[in-house]
């Protein structure tokens, strides 16, 4: 698994575009649904407007984790327009990024595995990576939500703490959880545990 990594050009979105993003990325690359484990991470770069919009400019971009084998069919998404909602996006040209093992701290900003309940939550991510063989410490974070045609998505901010350099790649390309494509369940290397309340 790799990071594509997908520049801008300058625009606006609304922030709970989340979903209209997914929607566009999976009309503009077919194949995505096919690849269980291939995910979209949130935006970054965003600059808060008013009136619930962001702004996208040079240091925005999109990424997607995806398996190697995808690298060369994800670059057809650089100059396509991506419509989120009536906000276009144009995207710009592709990079690769590898994944790299973390010191200790993964950070995923929104995991979800079908509880509402942080006891619940937490006792279900615990079981599924002790599935793998994986036991870190969990801690989370603010409980978040998503609104889809489907219904809503549920879940927590979650830091996974203690694992070792192997550990933390697996986590970073298996994820956990489901909703990949809505940018929940994917991990990154963090500094510290501060990331966990944001």
């Amino acid at each position: 698994m790799v990071d594509v990594v997908f520049s801008f050009e300058d625009g606006t979105v609304g922030d709970d575009h989340v979903y209209a993003l997914s929607l566009a990325v999976r009309r503009a690359l077919p194949w995505f649904d096919d690849e269980p484990e291939a995910g979209i991470l949130p935006l970054s770069g965003l600059a808060r407007g008013n009136d619930g919009m962001s702004f996208v400019g040079r240091r925005s971009r999109l990424a997607l984790r995806l398996p190697i084998h995808r690298v060369a069919s994800a670059d057809s998404l650089a100059g396509a327009r991506l419509d989120l909602d009536g906000a276009v996006l144009t995207v710009g040209a592709s990079s690769v990024r590898p994944l790299f093992p973390a010191r200790g701290v993964v950070y995923s900003h929104f995991v979800s595995v079908g509880a509402d309940d942080e006891i619940v939550f937490l006792e279900r991510c615990t079981s599924s990576l002790a599935e793998r063989g994986l036991k870190p410490q969990l801690v989370t974070g603010k409980a978040r939500e998503l609104r889809t045609a489907e219904g809503m998505v549920r879940g927590f901010s979650l830091m996974l703490h203690g694992l070792g350099a192997a550990d933390s790649l697996a986590v970073q390309e298996a994820g956990l959880g489901a909703h990949r494509a809505l940018g929940c369940g994917l991990f990154i290397p963090h500094k510290s545990v501060v990331a966990v309340g944001e």
